[in-house]
C-alpha cells in the first residue's frame, strides 16, 4: 500500500532554492517482496534492489518506463547476506560487505565485494577483499568512478560474540549467556572499535585505499547523502555502539585523493521532545539543494544514561522507530513534518529533484513492501 502523508511547509530559507516549480513525482508499484536490511543502487534510470529480506533475489525497475514495473534479474550467487552496501559505477552495481550465514552456520562480517554486470545480467565475485569486513557501514559514490565507504563494526569483535553466544546456547549455559551479553553491551564506545576510516575503493584498478577519518568515533548504520551541486558527502548520525545512536553530523568532499571534513550542527530534537538521541537507519538525500533526513530508529533515553556512566546504555530502554522528517539547509537543521508511519533500514535513492525510500521496516521489526516519493510541492516536503 502506498503511503500518503502531507508534511509541514518548510521554512522560506529552506525552499528559496526550490523556485514555484514542483518536481513530477515517480508513481512506482510496491517491491514484489517484503524488503529491509537489503542494498540497492539506481544506473541509468534504472533501480536495482536485493539481499536483506529479499535474500539471494534481485529485482530492477525501469523508472523512465511508461508504466514501470518490477523484475527479478540474476539471483545473488552466494549467501544471502543482511546490511550489504551497494554502488552503481561503469556499468556495473558492486556489492560491499554484509553480514550473515556466509561461511558457516554462525553469523559473521564479509569483506567480499560483488559485481553485477548490467549488461549480461550475470554476477562475478570480485577478486579483492575490503580492508576490513564491512557490515553496518555506508556506501555511495561522489564521483561516478570510485565507490566511498564509511563507517562499520568491528568484524572481529562482532564475530567473536557470535561465536560466544553460540558456545553458551549449546552448552546450555544460561549464566554464561547473560554475561556475554552484559559484556558486549556494556563497554565503552572506544571499546566497540568501529571503523574511522573513509575508504575508497577503485573499480578500474581494483584499489582500495584511504581518504582519511571521520573526525570523531567510527560509526554503524549512518545515513549517508551526496549533494549533486558540489559533490559533497553528508553523513548523518548512525551508532557509536550497540544501542546507542549519535546526533553528530559530518560534511566531507575529496579532493586530490584526501577528504576535506567539517562538522555541521547536531541534529535537533524531534518536536516535543528535549533530546535528540540519534538516528540510525535513516533514510537521506537531497532535493533540490537541501538535505532531507527521515525515519531510522533509537533506544530514546540511551543519550542519558551513558552520559550518566551507564555503559550499557539502552538497557532499559524501547527501541523506538522514528516517522520524523527533518531538513538541512544554510547550516539550520529545521523539523519538516513526519511520514505516514515509523520507517528505517530500507534503500534510499536520489532520482533528479526527489528522493525514492525503497522498503525498510517500521515498528517491531516488520519488513514493508513501500516505495515512497518524496518531493517538494508548493514549499512543502511531501512523501507520498
Amino acid at each position: 500500500m502506498k503511503i500518503k502523508h502531507l508534511a509541514a511547509a518548510l521554512a522560506l530559507t529552506t525552499v528559496t532554492c526550490f523556485g514555484s516549480a514542483a518536481w513530477a513525482a515517480t508513481d512506482l508499484p510496491d517491491v514484489p517482496v517484503p524488503f529491509k536490511s537489503g542494498a540497492g543502487a539506481m544506473y541509468d534510470g534504472v533501480i536495482y534492489v536485493g539481499l536483506g529480506t529479499a535474500g539471494q533475489s534481485w529485482y530492477k525497475i525501469d523508472t523512465k518506463a511508461a508504466a514501470p514495473q518490477w523484475e527479478a534479474i540474476a539471483a545473488f550467487p552466494d549467501a544471502a547476506r543482511d546490511q550489504a552496501q551497494a554502488v552503481a559505477l561503469n556499468g556495473k552495481i558492486y556489492v560491499f560487505g554484509g553480514c550473515g550465514k556466509i561461511d558457516s552456520d554462525l553469523t559473521s562480517v564479509s569483506n567480499e565485494v560483488y559485481a553485477y554486470d548490467i549488461a549480461s545480467d550475470t554476477w562475478t565475485k570480485v577478486l579483492t577483499r575490503s580492508p576490513i569486513g564491512l557490515t553496518g557501514h555506508a556506501a555511495t559514490t561522489a564521483d561516478g568512478k570510485n565507490a566511498l565507504v564509511i563507517g562499520s563494526v568491528n568484524k572481529e569483535i562482532f564475530d567473536g560474540y557470535f561465536s560466544d553466544v553460540d558456545y553458551a546456547t549449546k552448552s546450555e549455559n544460561k549464566e554464561l549467556l547473560a554475561k556475554i551479553n552484559a559484556d558486549y553491551n556494556g563497554k565503552l564506545v572506544k571499546d566497540y572499535f568501529f571503523n574511522k576510516a573513509i575508504l575508497q575503493y577503485d573499480p578500474e584498478n581494483n584499489l582500495w585505499t584511504t581518504v582519511g577519518d571521520l573526525p570523531y568515533f567510527g560509526t554503524a548504520g549512518s545515513a549517508v547523502a551526496v549533494n549533486p551541486a558540489d559533490h559533497s558527502v553528508m553523513v548523518v548520525g548512525g551508532e557509536r555502539k550497540p544501542g546507542l545512536r549519535t546526533a553528530t553530523n559530518v560534511q566531507f568532499t575529496v579532493e586530490d585523493g584526501l577528504a576535506k571534513l567539517g562538522f555541521v550542527p547536531d541534529l535537533i530534537p524531534a518536536e516535543g521532545e528535549k533530546v535528540q538521541d540519534g538516528v540510525a537507519g535513516a533514510f537521506a538525500g537531497y532535493v533540490g539543494g537541501t538535505l532531507v533526513v527521515a525515519g531510522g530508529a533509537n533506544f530514546p533515553g540511551s543519550t542519558q544514561n551513558y552520559a550518566n556512566g551507564q555503559n550499557f546504555s539502552h538497557n532499559g530502554c524501547t527501541k523506538t522507530w522514528r516517522n520524523e522528517i527533518y531538513t538541512y539547509t544554510n547550516g539550520k537543521w529545521a523539523n519538516a513534518g513526519e511520514l505516514a508511519q515509523p520507517l528505517g533500514y530500507g534503500v534510499t535513492i536520489q532520482n533528479g529533484d526527489e528522493l525514492l525510500f525503497i522498503g525498510g521496516e517500521t515498528t517491531g521489526g516488520k519488513a514493508t513492501t513501500d516505495v515512497i516519493s518524496v518531493t517538494v510541492e508548493n514549499g512543502a516536503v511531501v512523501a507520498k
